[in-house]
């Protein structure tokens, strides 16, 4: 690094350390993860960031740049919107620790930047978490469970830019926050309620002497509320359509029940008139053979009454 450049890096470094803030320690298991956020004076949004390992400015040796984000298991990745860039290491190991600057250039050969401290163990870290990155939906609760080994002071919860809760209920920027510690099992949990947009943010857990940085998110409600709209505007269509086919259906059964009414009006008045026939039939051939007998009888009684006559005069 250039000597003029190191020199207003060392000024920069011991009067503009507040423009740039992050964490001071964190720990970190060996072959593990982790993503450090630096915050930066919302004037720097246009500016190079950079991360660098050294345990001052002058032994400051460049890793990743903004201009040029990603080195081996190394990137970095700005947010201009949030004025935070985030710097991510990858399958760490017992050489990667050491300090680390957060840095932000100001102008050619001057900068501004805080130093961290990355201490990676082969067992299990001071403190941790099983993810960094959480979200929650409008309205609700996001909880995060902070593991440690030990403390130093008090557990707490902090937001990036903000203020710090600790153990018990209390608030964080206004928002009710809830610290529970169980110390059986050394998890002290955080649970965040009443979720707003601008929750969204880097905050991070505190044993007092380290820190390890959880981002949440906040997504609005608007998904469940669309799902919901649609699932009412379908029952709605279902219903209808359901009273539609019923109207259908009654229509059609009043209808069969007609047209079978008219049938049996016509079977039934068709019944009674091939009754009333065949019943007047029957009176005519009843009536032909009882005229037909009595006309044979008369015949015979005529024949027998001739024969008699013809006997007497003889």
């Amino acid at each position: 690094m250039d000597p003029l450049m190191l020199l207003f890096l060392l000024i920069a470094g011991l009067t503009g350390a507040d423009s740039v803030s992050s964490v001071g320690r964190v720990s970190v298991q060996s072959g593990g993860s982790v993503t450090i956020p630096c915050s930066y004076d919302g004037r720097y949004k246009t500016h190079v960031k950079y991360w660098c390992r050294g345990s001052g400015w002058s032994s400051c040796t460049y890793i990743v740049r903004s201009d040029s984000p990603q080195k081996d298991e190394v990137s970095i990745s700005d947010d201009p919107d949030q004025s935070v860039f985030t710097v991510t290491m990858n399958n760490l190991t017992a050489g990667d620790s050491g300090y680390y600057w957060c840095g932000v250039e100001i102008s050619r050969g001057s900068a501004v930047g805080t130093r961290i401290y990355l201490s990676v163990t082969e067992g299990s870290p001071g403190l941790s978490v099983d993810k960094q990155e959480m979200t929650g939906v409008e309205g609700d609760s996001v909880s995060v469970q902070c593991r440690y080994e030990y403390y130093y002071r008090e557990l707490s919860w902090c937001k990036m830019g903000g203020s710090c809760a600790s153990e018990g209920s209390g608030s964080l920027d206004g928002r009710p926050v809830l610290i529970t510690d169980d110390t059986v099992n050394k998890v002290f949990s955080v649970t965040m309620r009443g979720l707003e947009r601008k929750d969204t943010g880097w905050y991070w857990c505190d044993n007092g002497n380290q820190q390890i940085p959880v981002h949440i998110t906040v997504n609005q409600r608007t998904t469940t509320t669309t799902s919901t709209e649609q699932t009412i505007r379908a029952s709605a269509a279902v219903s209808t359509t359901k009273m539609v086919l019923q109207t259908v259906s009654v229509h059609d059964e009043e209808g069969e029940n007609n047209e079978k009414q008219k049938w049996e009006q016509v079977l039934d008045a068709a019944l009674k008139a091939g009754t009333g026939v065949l019943y007047l039939i029957c009176t005519i051939i009843a009536i032909q053979l009882h005229w037909s007998s009595c006309k044979k009888r008369g015949t015979n009684q005529r024949e027998a009454e001739g024969g008699a006559n013809t006997n007497h005069g003889s």
